[in-house]
């Protein structure tokens, strides 16, 4: 019998292959389902390029981590490239509180620094420091390009934020450091939905933001929603997504989880209605090192399959 290892290994590129994660990773039929963050909120701090890898590197955010915990909870940090006709560095904050993502812009310098900043959300909501809370109701995509990286993010993200770029459209586009996932590039997360994509090119991400689209057609490439947990509480949100359509990114989700054997039970409340999604272990599969031979190192993760989804009340 093939264990999970032996199976990973039998999916590795031959020792005179070099490529590129992200091309593997289609070679391969990965799913990108489940493999989104897991967190409360979302702090932008606009850093000046080249960024090191990590970005946490960087001068601009000594003594930061990836994940912080602040009044709002688990707290995603990522720098982001300063935009074109900002008179002075900003920091912004997405807040998630049940159904809604709340936007905080806050100005930095003239006597705001970024650790005052951090220290005031370790202890107060955003809503009662001194912010501008974003009412343009822009739609808005949280793209990785950071090269240093990854290639992959670093070519494909960076082409498809100049596509973006050249399109008239009320997009708001930030180009951040390292979202995870970099085998899935372009990836990306939007707001205010609070969705992470995998696999993006400019037609898609237009129809996602402008809802012009039907699930069924891009929840391959949803790599799930940051309210939800990695692995199977993501996959079976996904599927209540197909379900219900765009409104459900408008409502509260309470999700129970009952885990055994490899197999997970999974009961969604969406308002008045439920739904019970029942999921199993699928493959493991490994992500490989990018353009390195034979895609060494590696490591190993698990996709998920769906058994049934059914509407209980």
């Amino acid at each position: 019998m093939e264990t999970p290892l032996t199976e990973a290994v039998s999916l590795l590129p031959s020792v005179e292959e070099s490529p590129m994660c992200s091309q593997y990773s289609k070679e391969i039929g990965l799913d990108p389902r489940g493999t989104a963050l897991n967190i409360d909120a979302v702090l932008l701090v606009e850093v000046p390029l080249p960024w090191p890898k990590p970005v946490f590197d960087h001068p601009f955010l000594n003594g930061l981590e990836s994940l912080i915990h602040t009044s709002m909870g688990t707290t995603r940090v990522l720098a982001s490239q300063p935009r074109e006709g900002n008179q002075r560095a900003s920091a912004t904050v997405f807040h998630r509180e049940e159904a809604t993502i709340n936007r905080w812009d806050f100005p930095l310098g003239n006597g705001t620094s970024l650790t005052e900043l951090i220290d005031n959300l370790i202890s107060s909501n955003p809503k009662s420091l001194d912010s501008k809370k974003s009412t343009n109701g822009k739609e808005a995509i949280l793209l990785c390009t950071q090269g240093s990286h990854d290639i992959c993010c670093g070519s494909k993200g960076t082409r498809l934020a100049e596509l973006i770029e050249t399109h008239d459209n009320d997009i708001e586009l930030f180009k951040v450091s390292h979202l995870g996932g970099h085998r899935f590039s372009p990836t990306a997360m939007t707001m205010p939905d609070g969705r992470m994509w995998a696999g993006l090119d400019l037609e898609t991400i237009f129809s996602i933001l402008g809802k012009k689209i039907e699930v069924e057609k891009v929840a391959k490439l949803c790599r799930g929603w940051i309210g939800a947990a990695k692995g199977p509480e993501q996959i079976a949100e996904i599927e209540i997504f197909k379900q219900t359509g765009w409104e459900l990114d408008k409502q509260k989700r309470e999700i129970l989880t009952r885990a055994f054997d490899n197999r997970w039970s999974i009961e969604i409340t969406v308002e008045d209605k439920k739904w019970l999604v029942c999921i199993r272990k699928g493959r493991e599969v490994p992500t490989i090192t990018c353009r390195s031979e034979g895609g060494l190192p590696f490591t190993t993760a698990n996709e998920y399959i769906v058994d049934s989804v059914e509407k209980i009340s």
